[in-house]
């Protein structure tokens, strides 16, 4: 069987040569065509246009078409200038500054400056339910120092800003449209592409944005994107010529392959892991997380629900991720499979006849598929699951708010940063109402934000990830890498690698 990094490897290699290749995996160069359309489906609505008022990772798919961001990231993960030309950390890192492009305009006329970033940023802090209050929290205040540069001036470490910055916390909206109140259906922004339609449920339209300042951005004259929660439906839209890409579940790479697609494991940072209530018996003992961590047989959850597909961790990153650290893996005895050590620690904690618990299931195909495949091998150390299917778009409301249920399995969504993850670990956090943590870690989280650059944060990265095995409130099962599937008719830049969130810029279609 061919590894997932070979196939990886592979993917890159053939996306690279003289200019953009059609299918990217290999299939016939194209000339693009400048009046087409580009249609990706997904499984989901954006939550909302309004970045301050998202919660949803996912919304970045989305607002990457009708915003921009002052910083973005690069296909090889590295961050690279937007509407900041250029950052710094200055004066011991007690600030960050960013110098800013001066052509830039809004859709709504208005021009973007050091004023538009500072109002952003004020909002972002400021407003009443905000959800990057939290990741912010270590702005002081933001200055304008002349139109075209910025200074964000800190109360703490924030090493994490310029990451942020290339997400939903550094996506600029029109300054004149803050107050807007359609905002969270009529985004204002200065991105590539100008929502057209939006049916909820259903679709949303994209046109160029034929004022952009980067006109190699916006490769297609049209964007839609379908929302379709059936992976088989979504393989037949690309089959039928109604699509041009979409993500499938891994039981259908062989499928999509025989039926002449292109497919290739998703660039994902995604983690399934397990998350369990701390607030209640039996998982307010940790001796019985930590069993419920050895009852787990990751590698048989990656060949059996996602065909091998995917790779076994014991931390919320992929191996391949410039945070990972290899002191943490799930073949270390601290955290690998064995069942013995499982009953151990469940005897060790009160329960030497086992324990019954509830294990909340989310509606979704592969978390179905995975909650089945974790109910033996939980039941074999004497932790038997009853499970009880939710809605998924609720559960964090569920299992956090309203504390239903005992554990539930869930996929994590994309990051710009390693802290953010972690930050459920915290106390006050949303996803941590029993306040489950401990001072060595809270340490170990606020260190890794200290550091201009990701060497300089390296270090206290891996104390953090390592400490955080000592809570253990949750624990990842595998990183997750759906095959992405696409047609012919698809054009990527050069070293375009389709993602599980994937972005539009230089995207196109062929002509014909």
């Amino acid at each position: 069987m061919v590894s997932l990094l070979a196939v990886l490897a592979m993917l890159a290699l053939a996306a690279c040569g003289g200019g953009a290749r059609s299918g990217g995996g290999g299939g016939s160069t194209g000339e693009i065509d400048p009046n087409g359309t580009f249609r990706y489906v997904f499984v989901q609505n954006p939550s909302t246009f309004d970045p301050h008022k998202s919660a949803n990772p996912w919304d970045m798919i989305f607002f990457r078409l009708v915003y921009d961001q002052l910083i973005m990231e690069d296909e090889a993960g590295e961050l690279v200038p937007q509407l900041a030309t250029k950052w710094e950390f200055v004066d011991d890192n007690t600030a960050l500054v960013l110098s800013l492009r001066d052509d830039v305009t809004f859709i709504d006329g208005t021009k973007f400056d050091a004023s538009a970033v500072k109002a952003n940023l004020d909002r972002a802090i400021t407003m009443e339910g905000s959800t990057l209050k939290g990741a912010l929290a270590r702005v002081n205040d933001v200055q304008v120092v002349d139109p075209t540069t910025v200074r964000v001036n800190l109360k703490g470490p924030g090493g994490n800003l310029p990451a942020l910055f290339s997400g939903t916390a550094g996506t600029m909206i029109s300054p004149a449209a803050l107050a807007n109140p359609d905002l969270d259906q009529n985004p204002v922004g200065s991105g590539m592409a100008t929502l057209a339609e939006f049916i909820p449920g259903q679709v949303s339209r994209y046109d160029r944005n034929p004022n952009y300042w980067d006109p190699e951005a916006a490769k297609a004259a049209h964007y839609e994107i379908y929302v379709q929660t059936s992976a088989p439906t979504r393989m037949n839209m690309l089959q039928t010529g109604q699509a041009e890409l979409t993500y499938l579940d891994p039981s259908q790479a062989e499928q999509a392959a025989a039926a002449g697609l292109n497919s290739a494991p998703s660039k994902s940072l995604s983690i399934m892991s397990m998350y369990m209530n701390t607030g209640k018996p039996p998982f307010d003992d940790i001796r019985v997380r930590e069993a419920m961590e050895h009852a787990v047989d990751r590698q048989a959850i990656v060949d059996g629900v996602f065909f091998g597909i995917g790779q076994p961790v014991a931390q919320y990153m992929p191996p391949e991720y410039w945070a990972y650290d290899p002191a943490v893996t799930p073949d270390d005895p601290q955290y690998n499979y064995d069942p013995a050590k499982a009953r151990q620690l469940l005897a060790e904690a009160g329960y030497p006849n086992g324990v019954d618990f509830e294990m909340l299931v989310p509606s979704l195909d592969d978390h179905r598929a995975v909650a089945e495949a974790l109910v033996p091998m939980l039941a074999e150390v004497g932790l038997r699951a009853s499970t009880r299917v939710i809605e998924s778009p609720t559960t964090p409301t569920t299992f956090y708010a309203r504390q239903e249920g005992n554990a539930f399995p869930g996929m994590g969504a994309p990051f710009q940063d390693p802290t953010t993850v972690y930050q459920a670990s915290l106390p006050g956090q949303f996803a941590n109402p029993w306040n489950t943590t401990t001072p060595e870690f809270q340490q170990a989280w606020l260190d890794a934000l200290t550091g201009a650059t990701r060497e300089e944060r390296l270090p206290a990265m891996h104390r953090m990830i390592e400490e955080e095995k000592k809570i253990r409130k949750s624990f990842p099962l595998h990183a997750h890498f759906p095959p992405s599937a696409w047609t012919d008719k698809a054009v990527f830049p050069e070293g375009y690698q389709p993602a599980y969130a994937p972005t539009f810029r230089g995207v196109g279609v062929t002509a014909g």
